[in-house]
């Protein structure tokens, strides 16, 4: 199990990392509360959007993208995991 664990915590690590460097960002109108226009990927700490009236990261959109790195952290696991060579300590017959 601890390869399970340690697999998947680095995987969702790198994946969130590469997530922040590339979060979804939007603006909203000033009409309407409702509406957004995407504006593209940038890190969350840039200021590439920052001269956008309304510019910032899509929450929403950033906690889909961190459920879609979860999931991919948890298979990269998992493959590790099942698919390792049952050597060490973790072997079941010792």
């Amino acid at each position: 199990m601890k390869t399970l664990f340690s697999v998947t915590f680095f995987s969702f690590l790198i994946g969130m990392g590469f997530l922040c460097c590339f979060a979804p960002w939007t603006t909203t109108s000033a009409g309407s509360a409702a509406a957004h226009d995407s504006l593209g990927y940038a890190a969350i700490w840039s200021s590439q959007f920052g001269a956008v009236a309304g510019a910032r990261v899509d929450p929403g959109a950033f906690a889909m993208l961190t459920g879609v790195v979860f999931f991919f952290a948890i298979v990269i696991g998992a493959g590790a995991y099942f698919f390792r060579g049952r050597r060490g300590a973790e072997r079941e017959d010792v």
